[in-house]
């Protein structure tokens, strides 16, 4: 086990505490899925996979580092410009991350995660996306 490893893990495992108590303070629904449901997932989800660095062993820290940095990125874009412009930022950045490099298919994913997330949350659920300070 290398020591950036359990560093990176200890550090991604205390963001992952701090989102989950900060969704736990959303408004909730009696019975339902509140506001914070989703980035108690998330949340839950990060520490598994933090867990998981934990014990993993082999190349791939440059990905994982450059992952973390662009939701740092995400987050900051998110707080200032909004849902939808941030994730047009992320999901490309992922993509292109993974290894995807035909721009019809990050433009194309793109454009329809989107579209589907406003048409599901804004539209059929008439839930607001989180929206800036700037815009």
């Amino acid at each position: 086990m290398k020591k950036y490893n359990i560093g990176i893990s200890i550090v991604l495992i205390l963001m992952s505490v701090a989102m989950f108590l900060s969704a736990s303070k959303m408004p909730s629904v009696d019975g339902g899925m509140g506001a914070g449901t989703w980035p108690k997932v998330l949340a839950v989800c990060m520490i598994l996979l933090a867990v998981l660095l934990l014990i993993q062993m082999g190349p791939g820290l440059k990905r994982v580092l450059t992952g973390i940095a662009i939701m740092l990125v995400f987050c900051v874009i998110l707080n200032f410009f909004g849902f939808m412009i941030a994730s047009a930022f992320m999901i490309p950045a992922i993509m292109i991350l993974m290894g995807e490099r035909r721009p019809f298919m990050l433009i194309g994913v793109t454009v329809g995660v989107l579209v589907f997330i406003y048409v599901v949350f804004a539209i059929l659920l008439n839930l607001p996306l989180p929206s800036g300070s700037v815009l």
